[in-house]
């Protein structure tokens, strides 16, 4: 009985230590890319004209008033960058406060998104 006793104690021993292993469930990791999709409202002025921004895989889809854009995923910046015919324009998440920056020659624009 004695061998069937540390048999047991080395079996639970086993089974404890494997159980608080150092890897812990990881928390889901959030696409960056995720971030810019929904409905934006202009911080800048009170047009009632909303954002709503879509996307199929790293090209984007905006779609504001009659204007339908198109703009590819920067992993490097990590912006959204349209091309606007002249040059592109780079669209930013910002986490820290949850809205996009547009920035466009030399004025920058904040949109918020619409709560609903």
């Amino acid at each position: 009985m004695q061998g069937w006793a540390k048999q047991a104690l080395v079996l639970s021993l086993a089974c404890t230590l494997g159980s608080c292993g150092s890897d812990k469930p990881k928390a889901p990791e959030v696409n960056p890319r995720d971030q810019f999709l929904g409905e934006w409202k202009s911080d800048d002025t009170n047009s009632q004209t909303h954002t709503v921004i879509r996307r199929k895989g790293d090209t984007f889809f905006i779609h504001e008033g009659l204007n339908d854009l198109m703009g590819t995923y920067d992993s490097t910046a990590q912006a959204i960058m349209i091309d606007n015919g002249v040059k592109n324009v780079p669209v930013k998440y910002l986490p820290e406060t949850g809205q996009l920056l547009v920035s466009g020659g030399s004025r920058d624009a904040k949109f918020s998104r619409v709560k609903k």
